[in-house]
C-alpha cells in the first residue's frame, strides 16, 4: 500500500473519507493527534502544541515571542516523520506538498460547493445560515492563506493532486471506493527503502532548522544537510564568530545525529 494525503474543504466531510479509507486499507491515520505526538518528538514542548495549527500566525503569537519559521520547520519535520514510517493516510497540513516528489505517495483533495457545506452547516449542525456562510467562509480563507504563507503556492492547484472528487457529484461510499481502488492499483507503488530514507532525512534537516532557529540562528546563509541517517553536514557562510561558535554547540548537543559535519566560514562585513 502507498502513501496517502488527504486534503478537503472545510465540511466536505475529507475528514470522515481518511478514516473510512485508513481503516478499509488497516492503515495508520495521521490526523491532528498523531501530529501533536509527533512534534513531542521532535522536541516541541506540550505546552507549545497549540501553535501546530493551520493557520498563518497572529499579532498576538509574535508578541508571545512565537517564531513562524521554527513552526514551519517543525510542522514539515513531523510530516517526513509520519511518512518515514511507511504506508499510512496523512491528513493535510502540507502532506500533498512535502510529498509530491515521491511516487509512493498518493495525494488526494476532497471538493464540495460552499453552498453544500454551508447547508450541511445549518441541517446537521444546527447553526443559522449566517453563522455557517460566515464559519465556512471563514475556514475557507484560512486554510487558503496558511498554504499561500507556509508554500507560497495555491491549495487548490490541480497539479498536487492525483485524485480530485467532488461530493457533490459522487457520493461518499463511490469515493472512498475510488481511493481505495486507486490505491490498490499497480498505478501507486509501495514505498520503498531509498524513499523512506529519504524522508527520514529530511524529517532531521527539519528537527536542526528548527532548533537552530528557536535558539536565534539566523540561518539564511547556512545549509543544512542530512545525505543518511547518521551523517550530517552544515554548512554555508557567517558573519559573526559568536553564532559560528553557538551553532557548533548546538550541533553537538543533539547526540541523536552521529556524525556532524560543520563547515561554516565566518566572513566579515565590509572585508
Amino acid at each position: 500500500m502507498p502513501l496517502i494525503t488527504i486534503s478537503q474543504d472545510y465540511g466536505s466531510h475529507g475528514y470522515y473519507v481518511a478514516q473510512r479509507v485508513a481503516q478499509e486499507l488497516q492503515l495508520e491515520l495521521h490526523d491532528d493527534e498523531t501530529l501533536r505526538k509527533a512534534a513531542v518528538e521532535l522536541g516541541v514542548e506540550k505546552e507549545n502544541l497549540d501553535a501546530l495549527k493551520e493557520q498563518v500566525p497572529g499579532f498576538f503569537d509574535r508578541l508571545k515571542g512565537y517564531k513562524p519559521d521554527v513552526y514551519l520547520n517543525v510542522l514539515q519535520g513531523v510530516v517526513y516523520n509520519m511518512a518515514s514510517k511507511n504506508n499510512g493516510v496523512i491528513v493535510g497540513h502540507g502532506s500533498q506538498l512535502l510529498l509530491k516528489d515521491f511516487r509512493c505517495a498518493l495525494h488526494v483533495r476532497i471538493i464540495t460547493p460552499a453552498e453544500k457545506r454551508i447547508r450541511y452547516f445549518i441541517e446537521e449542525k444546527g447553526l443559522e445560515e449566517e453563522t455557517a456562510s460566515k464559519l465556512v467562509q471563514a475556514k475557507d480563507e484560512e486554510f487558503k492563506n496558511f498554504f499561500r504563507y507556509a508554500f507560497n503556492m495555491d491549495i487548490n492547484d490541480p497539479l498536487l493532486y492525483d485524485l480530485v472528487l467532488n461530493t457533490d457529484k459522487i457520493g461518499i461510499e463511490t469515493v472512498i471506493s475510488h481511493i481505495i481502488q486507486l490505491a490498490q492499483s499497480n498505478d501507486i507503488t509501495e514505498c520503498g527503502i531509498d524513499a523512506l530514507a529519504i524522508m527520514k532525512c529530511r524529517a532531521l534537516e527539519m528537527k536542526i532548522q528548527a532548533k537552530l532557529t528557536e535558539n536565534g540562528i539566523i540561518t539564511t546563509g547556512i545549509k543544512v544537510e542530512v545525505t543518511e541517517p547518521g551523517k550530517t553536514r552544515v554548512h554555508g557562510v557567517i558573519n559573526d564568530s559568536v553564532e559560528r561558535q553557538k551553532i557548533i554547540r548546538i550541533m553537538d548537543s543533539m547526540t541523536e545525529l552521529g556524525d556532524v559535519d560543520v563547515n561554516i566560514a565566518l566572513v566579515t562585513l565590509g572585508g
